[in-house]
């Protein structure tokens, strides 16, 4: 049902409002506040119902539904007014008004009087509603089947008018239309939604003595409708989809004749809808089964983007090359292509310009090969190389740099000029391994050696590979232990302003004492985390551990303002932030004690939602800095749309900073934009007093470095700020 509310009390008509939302099968199609714009919105929409205020300003209610009348609007109207004198309603009721209510007292009344015209829902109406989409009639063109229905039911019944009414969702739409020049109208003005609730035909002799409809738009309204007789069209699956029904201008009943003539017609148009419908599911039955079919067949055996073969007839034609090479005495070589820096694309210039460049490097690599070798994509960015019956394992390096000088050839997607550079991976049969699962497993050893030095060359397997990926493993198992024997340990390293006469906090750096290794730095761990699922573990032990010695020190009395901790880009899940609020909760800090270092890529890697999570962070009052910044990805123009406070300058521009302008030039620009966007800079790296007075004069925030104090156990902590103090008495804590 589509209403307009005049009202011009805005309080009073967000209540309304409010209320009316509860009721979803009810649109608010306009809202007024003055009798111009009232009218105006009810003759441009032709709303079902009006609920109206007669005390308008500027304008008079009582004029609204003059001008409404007399412009030929029979919109059901409802008066909500203050205003209860007896004459005023019956000015009101002259004009042919469905209700008036004091606004003050029976305002429910009058929502109840406005929902109680919305006719019943049958009870399966969710199915129903999907039965009549299944039909595919709903918006159809005219069709001459079921307008010789609605003829003959005119001349069977002499009724100027005879539908074949379906019941969408919040309208009724006419498949046929005799007698009766518009095609739809609202379903909760429509007979034909009452009529659907029964299993017979529904007949309304005088829609005038009927109090379902006597206030009916399409009653005191065109087409002045009387009489009503509908038969619902129902499914044999017990849905009722519409009605074949007449409609007449006067008075009347029909003949026990003219209702079996009627019913038959009825079954007749269901017959109809239900042969489509059949005819409908049989041909969509085919067509479901013939794509699946087609679609099967393709997943199994090419990749949907490149038309290339896929993973698993590679494997498959990489065994049967397997063994006609044992018998044929042939080398078989594989190759193990990755694109270099290729998210880059994808999240740069989009995935449709990436989509195009991986169907460029497919047809480059199908076109630079014989015609028995093989071409796959595995997935991604990376392919696969089939070479049969090679000479020896030079000739498969050779025709692995043919295909990376293929690759490298600059090519244009779109309105982009691209330079793509690949990591290959080579490994012979037999040399290399005696079975599909050996040489795959060495192609990727050697692909992923490629990319460890650089990338946009060629490795061909070794066994120092294989020795290398097992040490890896090992260590990885190690680590796994580590977690449960506390082998992780934390050093503090001390921040200070540029005066050295403030300490500024500590960051936090965790290191692993290795049983037998030793001290194992976190740039050899971390990353060996992440890629195998530690790092939540350990970002939640790291936290714990650091938050639980601030407060350690808080209790012996040592004044440490804040520590940082670094966090990885996969912890921030969304369970992130409840756990850092627990975790402060748990060692009774305030989180302004806490700051928590991210690296700039991380703030690219998911995007919108690792944002959000980070402004949910720093809401709570949490620090939020990038680390190592300068050296990733960030735009200095984007810093503004970031949820972040600190800017840590990599310790790279720091080396030479007093003796490279561009060194120099790089940390101004971004002292400047930090100021300007109110966030504060801390300098990684110093090591010097000359790196120090120049980052003074550059205007920089802290320090951090061995000029400072090399990173310290947490139990010489105390005694450095002690002295640290002694030596700065006008030292405090920021």
């Amino acid at each position: 049902m589509n209403i307009v509310i005049v009202e011009d009390s805005e309080l009073i008509s967000h209540q309304l409002i409010r209320l009316i939302a509860t009721q979803p099968r009810i649109r608010i199609c306009g809202v007024a506040g003055d009798e111009e714009e009232a009218v105006q919105q009810i003759l441009d929409c032709r709303p079902d119902a009006v609920l109206l205020d007669l005390a308008l300003s500027p304008g008079s209610g009582v004029r609204v539904l003059e001008r409404i009348r007399e412009a030929g609007c029979a919109a059901r109207v409802l008066i909500l007014s203050n205003n209860t004198d007896a004459a005023l309603k019956a000015a009101c009721i002259e004009q042919g008004i469905s209700g008036f209510f004091d606004k003050s007292a029976d305002a429910h009344l009058c929502l109840e009087k406005l929902f109680g015209w919305l006719p019943e829902l049958p009870r399966n109406e969710a199915a129903r509603l999907r039965a009549l989409q299944s039909v595919h009639l709903l918006d159809s063109p005219e069709q001459e089947t079921f307008d010789n229905l609605t003829r003959l039911a005119q001349e069977l019944t002499d009724a100027p008018m005879a539908l074949i009414s379906l019941i969408d969702k919040d309208r009724q739409w006419f498949l046929s239309h005799a007698g009766l020049a518009t095609r739809q109208t609202s379903r909760s003005v429509a007979f034909c939604a009452h009529a659907i609730l029964h299993s017979e035909l529904m007949e309304v002799p005088d829609a005038l003595a009927d109090p379902r409809f006597n206030d009916n738009p399409l009653v005191i309204g065109a087409p002045h409708i009387r009489y009503y007789a509908g038969v619902p069209l129902i499914l044999p699956s017990g849905e009722a989809l519409g009605t074949l029904c007449i409609l007449d201008t006067q008075v009347r009943q029909l003949s026990e004749r003219q209702k079996q003539a009627l019913t038959t017609l009825a079954r007749g148009a269901l017959s109809e809808i239900e042969l489509r419908r059949r005819v409908i599911t049989l041909e969509e039955e085919i067509e479901r089964r013939q794509q699946a079919e087609a679609h099967v067949h393709h997943l199994a055996t090419r990749d949907p983007l490149t038309g290339l073969v896929n993973r698993v007839t590679l494997r498959d034609r990489l065994e049967q090359q397997i063994r006609q090479a044992s018998r044929q005495q042939n080398p078989v070589g594989l190759l193990l292509i990755d694109v270099d820096r290729f998210k880059e694309i994808n999240d740069t210039l989009g995935h449709a310009v990436g989509d195009d460049a991986l169907q460029t490097i497919g047809e480059r690599l199908s076109g630079s090969l014989r015609g028995s070798d093989t071409v796959a994509r595995l997935g991604g960015d990376e392919f696969a190389v089939i070479l049969p019956e090679l000479a020896d394992t030079d000739e498969a390096a050779l025709v692995a740099n043919k295909l990376l000088q293929a690759v490298n050839e600059p090519t244009r997607s779109s309105e982009h000029r691209l330079r793509i550079d690949a990591s290959i991976g080579v490994a012979v049969f037999p040399e290399h391994g005696d079975g599909a699962d050996a040489l795959l497993r060495h192609a990727g050893l050697a692909m992923v050696e490629a990319k460890q030095r650089g990338g946009g060359r060629i490795s061909v397997f070794s066994q120092r590979l294989d020795d290398h990926a097992e040490a890896t493993a090992a260590l990885a198992n190690d680590l796994r232990r580590a977690l449960d024997r506390n082998e992780l340990v934390l050093h503090y390293q001390p921040q200070a302003n540029l005066t050295g006469d403030r300490l500024c906090g500590v960051e936090a750096l965790v290191r692993w004492q290795h049983p037998h290794l030793g001290i194992i730095g976190p740039d050899r761990f971390i990353p060996m985390a992440e890629t195998r699922g530690f790092i939540h573990e350990i970002g939640r032990q790291v936290l714990n551990r650091a938050l639980a010695q601030l407060a350690a020190w808080d209790q012996a009395q040592v004044p440490v303002s804040r520590i940082s901790v670094n966090i990885s880009a996969h912890e921030l899940r969304p369970c992130f932030v409840e756990s850092v609020e627990a975790a402060l909760a748990r060692h009774g800090l305030t989180p302004d004690r806490l700051e928590l270092e991210i690296t700039e890529s991380a703030l690219t890697s998911d995007g919108v939602d690792t944002l959000a999570l980070l402004a949910r962070l720093r809401s709570l009052g949490i620090s939020i800095a990038i680390d190592d910044f300068g050296v990733g990805y960030s735009s200095l123009g984007q810093l503004h749309r970031l949820p972040i406070d600190c800017l840590k300058i990599d310790k790279c521009f720091v080396h030479d900073i007093d003796r490279s302008d561009a060194d120099a030039a790089i940390v101004s620009a971004v002292v400047t934009m930090a100021e300007a966007l109110g966030m504060h800079t801390v300098v990684e790296g110093v090591e010097t007093e000359t790196q120090r007075q120049k980052l003074a004069e550059l205007g920089c925030d802290c320090v951090q470095g061995y000029l400072l104090s090399r990173p310290l156990t947490a139990d010489a902590i105390p005694m450095w700020v002690a002295n640290f103090i002694e030596n700065h008495p006008v030292a405090a804590t920021a």
